[in-house]
């Protein structure tokens, strides 16, 4: 039986730096990429990962990486944000001196850069935007204008931009090659007014998001906002930033020591904070309120899988990040998010949620068999093993 153990230390030695994560399953374009590329080198499957990893050999990464990374997008994903953003930028825009800065992190070929610029100029606004990425591949895709058509994701691209993005919105974005982890994630070209960084972080370990979003937060203009995908909204937060009015959607307050509490969450989420508990309330935190948390977490559960059964992903993505958001162990959420998710043709991040489930305990599941529910989210995730 063939030993995977080197590869396998090699491409977390070699990629895991550069990505900033160490992904549990690489997807399988890396491993068949590896594969073909080191038969045609003559070389075992580990050593040509390291050679790539050497000095002088920037095509040979430059392709590892494209390999590994998912660069899951589309035009105007998730398209109630970008909708937001319009208005967003025609509120900034008579408060800050000059043009707009807008900076997407995690990029991919472009598109969500040039929808960002397209939402500005459709909103009379002077922006500039920065799209970044770890992918040099994408990131000469996205430079060239010339985008990919997808069918897994959002819809497809924008009849003008067909046979390329159009030279006057191509001038008011530039693209360049960044990690969110490098020193200098956004390359010194901030402070921006709004930072897009949408289904990036969901690949990052949870207690790394706080620490990168704050990174992100530094960035920032006192006011500016910081967009993650609708999914993304339950993840935790640093002290610089607090939730908006709507999933997924950040700000940095103006004023002040720019502080808010980590714990506040969306007014629209249906959560209750606790500050706002009447007096004597008990905090479902402890053995002794076990009880009232599992029957407090059912109704979103179920109203959830109502949404999802009348093909409503949409409202049952937002209903499921409101109740993640207070309850990160809840089981069944997971898998019921991985299911909008899907449903919604987000492959790459439904399979992340399906993995989350493999590691809830299962005391977080009511009602349902724990061990079923996570073969049923393990078959799944596996399915989805390689989005593209």
């Amino acid at each position: 039986m063939k030993d995977d153990r080197p590869l396998e230390r090699a491409l977390a030695r070699v990629l895991s730096p550069r990505l900033g994560h160490a992904p549990s399953r690489w997807p399988e374009t890396l491993y068949l990429h590896v594969r073909e590329r080191a038969q045609r080198a003559g070389l075992g499957e580990a050593e040509y990962v390291e050679r790539a990893g050497q000095a002088g050999e920037a095509a040979s990464l430059a392709m590892l990486l494209d390999a590994a990374t998912i660069g899951h997008t589309a035009a105007y994903r998730h398209p109630e944000q970008f909708e937001r953003l319009g208005r967003v930028l025609a509120d900034l825009a008579p408060r800050r001196p000059g043009p707009l800065r807008l900076w997407c992190a995690g990029c991919s070929t472009g598109e969500e850069a040039y929808s960002a610029a397209a939402c500005a100029e459709a909103a009379g606004v002077d922006a500039a935007v920065l799209g970044t990425d770890v992918n040099p591949v994408a990131i000469a895709v996205a430079r060239s204008g010339l985008l990919p058509q997808r069918r897994s994701v959002g819809a497809p691209l924008p009849a003008p931009w067909a046979e390329g993005v159009p030279e006057a919105l191509r001038r008011r974005v530039r693209f360049e090659v960044a990690s969110l982890t490098d020193a200098q994630p956004a390359l010194g070209a901030g402070p921006f007014d709004v930072i897009l960084c949408r289904n990036v972080l969901i690949y990052f370990e949870r207690d790394q998001v706080p620490r990168l979003l704050g990174r992100l937060a530094a960035e920032l203009v006192p006011g500016g906002h910081v967009v993650l995908s609708p999914a993304e909204g339950i993840l935790p937060l640093p002290p610089e930033l607090r939730r908006g009015p709507a999933p997924g959607w950040l700000q940095r307050p103006e004023g002040g020591d720019g502080v808010a509490p980590a714990s506040r969450v969306e007014p629209s989420s249906g959560v209750e904070p606790a500050s706002s508990r009447a007096p004597g309330a008990q905090a479902d935190d402890g053995p002794a309120s076990a009880g009232a948390g599992a029957a407090a977490r059912e109704p979103g559960a179920e109203a959830a899988a109502r949404l999802l059964g009348a093909g409503r992903a949409d409202e049952a993505e937002q209903v499921l990040a409101a109740l993640l958001n207070a309850d990160p162990e809840h089981l069944e959420g997971w898998f019921l998010l991985g299911e909008a998710l899907l449903a919604r043709g987000e492959r790459a991040q439904a399979r992340a949620a399906f993995q989350r489930v493999l590691r809830c305990s299962a005391a977080g599941a009511r009602h349902v068999d724990a061990g079923a529910l996570r073969r049923a989210a393990a078959r799944r995730a596996e399915a989805l093993r390689d989005p593209r």
